[in-house]
């Protein structure tokens, strides 16, 4: 008679589960760090929104972003960032804001997502702001849906990638802008 394995393989599977160390997430954890990238913003109605005819500006893109761990899977997030798109009217986009993020921190890949609302400044250093023209500055209102993967190469040190999508409202006229980012970011990480 043969004698079934299943028994000595579900034994041995189980033994190497219960000798593994466990996957652990950090509450009360903080990161502070930066990043470089690509910028675009998309304005609105050419002339209404922003002071420029472009349908599109290209740029550069900055931030620097700090991260405190409410729970295992929750963060407050807290950015600061700018972007510059030289052109025929050079623009640049300046300004902050906080969200909440939800992070799966259990692996040394660590992939994250949140929702961000904030201030931002969009300046026109072009000659702007004649009679019946929108101004060279405007204050607005921000909303932006962040999204990244991290990698930790140590406890104290993680490198990664992020990309941002949002909209610019109560621009002068009405005016919607869109906003698109993608960075290369490090950050340094204390409190586990």
């Amino acid at each position: 008679m043969r004698r079934s394995r299943a028994p000595l393989l579900l034994a041995s599977f189980l033994s190497i589960l219960a000798a593994a160390p466990a996957a652990e997430a950090y509450e009360r954890q903080w990161h502070v760090g930066g990043g470089l990238g690509y910028s675009l913003v998309l304005p609105g109605l050419p002339g209404e929104s922003i002071p420029t005819t472009a349908t599109s500006l290209h740029g550069f893109g900055a931030a620097l972003h700090g991260t405190y761990g409410l729970t295992d899977t929750f963060n407050l997030l807290v950015q600061v960032d700018g972007s510059f798109a030289p052109g025929a009217t050079p623009v640049v986009l300046a300004g902050g804001s906080v969200g909440i993020g939800y992070v799966v921190d259990i692996l040394r890949v660590v992939p994250w997502f949140g929702v961000m609302a904030g201030g931002y400044a969009v300046s026109a250093l072009d000659p702007c702001g004649a009679a019946g023209e929108t101004g060279c500055t405007s204050g607005r209102l921000g909303f932006s849906l962040p999204v990244g993967i991290d990698y930790q190469v140590s406890r104290s040190f993680t490198v990664g990638v992020s990309g941002r999508y949002g909209v610019l409202l109560l621009g002068p006229k009405g005016g919607v802008d869109q906003m698109i980012g993608a960075y290369f970011r490090a950050e340094y990480v204390w409190g586990y």
